[in-house]
């Protein structure tokens, strides 16, 4: 009885709030997993209840500090990958802060409209099953509207574990309701803790139907495991393995203790390039966006060049170059995209050439 008073009742607010931030740092993260997001949104989930309660004492103040936690979790292993992501540290750690308290918000929200509309349903079916869809639907939303999609959620579509045999029958949006759903299990395991035996004998009924409820989805979401040790998610293979053809794959990086310059020229590539072509690599990439063209005829200039000195594999010239914006009849504005081109030998022309459509918010 001591530790649940000192959870729930002495220390709710700092203990909640702190593991918070402790689970969102690990759910989080770019390589996160299923369980440490179950876990987050399950210690959500927990301490909604108290934190959108009408009579809670400075109940804004903890929404702020809980959504600070979320968003500063969120950040805190993004941050290094982010840094270069912009054109400057400083506006990459501000997109990266605001993009990371936005979903934060939105994740409050819709904890606050679970733990507000799920307790108006009269099914304990429908109350254990309603969080988990609004889930899911958050996150289907915003992968629709962001231009990252899923890589914008909390979602975990990609990532091998014992559910990734849903993703293609129902896509990211299963595993999203699945992560819910063991959510609503975990956070009404921990408060059925919390609440102990009751006493009236229709706060028992219902306590009971609740609990079936919850322990019926459990299992549920135990079975949905098993078609995961006799199915595949992988795409199966267009012809037998013993007669594919491998193909070697490498990526022209120039050091900087070698060319002693962070602005590398097109020579430098041209020079690390050249360099690979022992390894046998058919294919030679260079880093996005690594040469910058102002005219199409600096760029077919640089592609003669890179046809020229390199001799034997393809290689990928990512660049980025300044053209005129279609949308402007009279030609005077200009855009910048970036693009790949496969450049080789083999033809005077590139072999593709493909231009990305969404680049990095607020580039």
């Amino acid at each position: 009885m001591n530790l649940r008073r000192a959870i729930f009742t002495d220390y709710r607010n700092p203990f909640f709030i702190t593991l918070s931030l402790a689970t969102s740092s690990l759910a989080l993260r770019p390589d996160s997993s299923l369980i440490p997001v179950i876990l987050n949104l399950a210690v959500l989930a927990t301490y909604s209840p108290f934190l959108f309660r009408p009579d809670e004492s400075h109940r804004f103040l903890n929404v702020i500090l809980t959504g600070l936690a979320v968003s500063v979790g969120g950040t805190i292993f993004r941050l290094q990958a982010s840094l270069e992501a912009l054109s400057s540290a400083a506006q990459s750690v501000i997109v990266l802060s605001l993009l990371s308290a936005f979903l934060s918000a939105i994740t409050l929200a819709v904890l606050w409209a679970g733990t507000k509309f799920s307790t108006h349903l009269v099914s304990p079916w429908s109350q254990v099953a309603f969080f988990p869809t609004l889930w899911a639907t958050l996150w289907v939303t915003v992968s629709h509207l962001s231009p990252v999609g899923h890589l914008s959620t909390w979602g975990v579509g990609n990532n091998a574990d014992t559910y990734n045999w849903i993703v293609p029958y129902l896509g990211p949006a299963g595993k999203d309701w699945i992560i819910g759903a063991w959510a609503v299990v975990l956070s009404q395991t921990v408060t059925s803790w919390y609440m102990g035996p009751e006493d009236d004998s229709d706060e028992i009924h219902a306590h009971s139907d609740h609990s079936i409820a919850r322990k019926a989805l459990a299992v549920s979401l135990i079975l949905l495991t098993i078609p995961s040790f006799f199915i595949d998610p992988l795409p199966l293979p267009i012809s037998q393995v013993n007669t594919a053809t491998p193909l070697t794959v490498g990526c022209a990086i120039p050091p900087f203790h070698q060319y002693k310059r962070h602005t590398l020229t097109l020579d430098d590539y041209i020079a690390e390039t050249n360099k690979l072509r022992s390894s046998g690599a058919r294919i030679i990439l260079w880093p996005e966006g690594a040469i910058v063209f102002h005219s199409a005829v600096e760029k077919e200039e640089a592609f003669d060049k890179i046809r020229a000195k390199i001799t034997g594999p393809y290689v990928g010239v990512s660049f980025e170059e300044t053209t005129s914006d279609p949308s402007d009849p009279t030609g005077k504005k200009t855009l910048a995209r970036t693009g790949l081109a496969v450049v080789s030998q083999h033809f005077q022309q590139p072999h593709l050439v493909y231009y990305k459509r969404n680049l990095v918010p607020c580039k």
